[in-house]
């Protein structure tokens, strides 16, 4: 009587490399060179941390397959962190075992300061809404441009963490461009006509570092320039 051996499973890794790459920019347009020395921890593996490289490379040698939450931090950036972030065995990977993170853009914290605002109308070219006088400084120009952030609430203590509706980023060229929101914009954030708004403007960066918080409900955006104004109120058209 003859014996046959038993097919087995082949035995698949459990760890592997997770790999990224960083590229840096200043507040406004220009990307950097600073990419060596940030700092990337996985917080949900008791605080496991690597640098980068010149290059901005990363990597966590023999990691065990998991979803992590990646947190980059370096002086001079917002702390901006990459929620469940997939590792996980790929037979069809080119280096088998190996995750690679798509690289990704880590800018530095606003240095534009927003000191002054005010409503200066109730239209937007020509169309029903708010618009905005504001000054900032350093004084925007077509060649360092001036980028900035609005939050609405209809409550009066609208921040940068508590509020309703947030615009995308705005930048200026100079200090006498219009800036606002019509009706229809505004009823599209979820407010009505004759709806008593506050709004504050908060300077930001070209890159802005910003992450949907799943514990808080909402959007962080770490490099904004919280030295700004009071908020401002006006009632929707």
């Amino acid at each position: 009587m003859s014996c046959s051996k038993k097919d087995t499973a082949p035995v698949l890794p459990t760890s592997g490399n997770l790999i990224g790459s960083i590229q840096t920019w200043d507040d406004k347009l220009t990307s950097t060179t600073d990419m060596a020395g940030i700092t990337v921890t996985i917080t949900n593996l008791a605080n496991t941390s690597t640098t980068t490289d010149a290059q901005g490379k990363f990597t966590f040698a023999n990691l065990p397959f998991d979803e992590y939450d990646l947190e980059i931090t370096k002086s001079g950036y917002g702390t901006l962190k990459l929620l469940g972030v997939t590792h996980a065995y790929d037979p069809t990977a080119s280096t088998l075992g190996t995750t690679l993170i798509p690289g990704f853009n880590f800018g530095k914290k606003s240095t534009t300061t927003v000191t002054a605002l005010s409503v200066s109308g109730n239209n937007v070219l020509g169309e029903p809404g708010v618009s905005f006088n504001y000054t900032v400084s350093p004084v925007p120009t077509p060649s360092s441009r001036a980028f900035v952030r609005y939050f609405l609430s209809n409550t009066a203590d609208v921040s940068s963490t508590k509020y309703k509706a947030v615009s995308n980023v705005v930048n200026f060229s100079n200090l006498s461009a219009i800036t606002g929101f019509t009706t229809n914009q505004l009823v599209g954030m979820g407010f009505s006509s004759g709806q008593t708004v506050y709004v504050r403007m908060y300077g930001e960066s070209f890159i802005t570092n910003e992450y949907f918080q799943p514990n808080l409900g909402y959007k962080i955006f770490p490099n904004l320039n919280l030295t700004t104004v009071p908020a401002v109120s006006f009632v929707v058209p």
